[in-house]
């Protein structure tokens, strides 16, 4: 299990242009009872190359991620992780690494073998380009700092050279760091709509629940008490937020394909704190 944290949600990335939401839930159906099945796009409907699954069942995603990752679909193999939710990705963020000058023969396996010796890994990721050829950089998530320092130290370490070329490896900086992000005036509300209008409080509650720590959540009602279509939910953080609108945005759910928006403090967030406080 992910660090002791009920987790039911998986991130799933590498995925070839011409995987489907179809093709995803094919091979991870087989496992247990899928809640929500993703493939991010671009507003013109192309791949952005990963995607999300959801399971009712923490043990149901940890076995899938035992058993699919790195296995092939639509000609690409499979890079799974856990979803990683608000305060574990802030861990994990001095635990990820770049590695550079990497032969043309290192793929994601041999990145694994060669860097598992220095702690426990979450995911490897080999950038190629559309051909499939190197580029010849990487990515190494480790669980811990101290595994990703402990391998960052390692810089006279033989296993560091291969044919001939010695692996360079640094802390991973996120460009929004590299570029100050500033989204400050972001709040922490997310607005949902095109909600099947079946779709219960709990069930809303239990589905934004899966994508990082919430405050409050609520499908906006008549005065009949019959969904209007659409709710808001609140997350402990902005971040969070953001991605939670990255994986609700465009998520079919129970036949309706959801549109999700976060609020800025100058504009929806006071409507949505009204219904929130409801």
């Amino acid at each position: 299990m992910a660090s002791g944290v009920e987790n039911k949600s998986l991130y799933v990335g590498n995925l070839s242009p011409n995987c489907t939401e179809a093709s995803l839930f094919e091979k991870f159906s087989p496992i247990g009872t899928i809640m929500s099945l993703k493939i991010c796009r671009e507003p013109t409907g192309r791949s952005l190359g990963y995607g999300y699954v959801n399971f009712t069942e923490s043990e149901d995603a940890e076995t899938a991620l035992r058993l699919l990752n790195h296995q092939q679909v639509a000609g690409r193999a499979l890079r799974i992780m856990w979803t990683q939710k608000d305060l574990r990705s802030k861990l994990l963020r001095d635990a990820n690494l770049v590695v550079k000058n990497l032969p043309k023969c290192i793929n994601d396996k041999l990145l694994m073998e060669i860097f598992s010796r220095y702690g426990s890994i979450l995911s490897v990721k080999v950038a190629t380009y559309p051909n499939g050829m190197s580029k010849g950089y990487g990515f190494v998530q480790f669980e811990s700092e101290y595994s990703a320092q402990n391998a960052i130290s390692s810089i006279d370490d033989p296993q560091m050279v291969v044919d001939g070329k010695k692996i360079v490896v640094a802390k991973f900086i996120p460009a929004e760091e590299r570029q100050k992000f500033h989204q400050t005036t972001y709040s922490n509300n997310v607005f949902v709509k095109n909600l099947e209008p079946s779709v219960t409080n709990e069930e809303f509650e239990k589905l934004c629940a899966c994508l990082g720590d919430i405050t409050s959540a609520k499908i906006v009602a008549n005065d009949h008490n019959e969904s209007k279509g659409y709710g808001f939910v609140s997350f402990k953080s902005s971040e969070c937020a953001i991605r939670a609108v990255e994986q609700l945005n465009r998520l079919c759910l129970n036949g309706r394909m959801l549109f999700a928006s976060i609020a800025k403090t100058k504009s929806p967030s006071v409507k949505a704190q009204s219904h929130l406080s409801s």
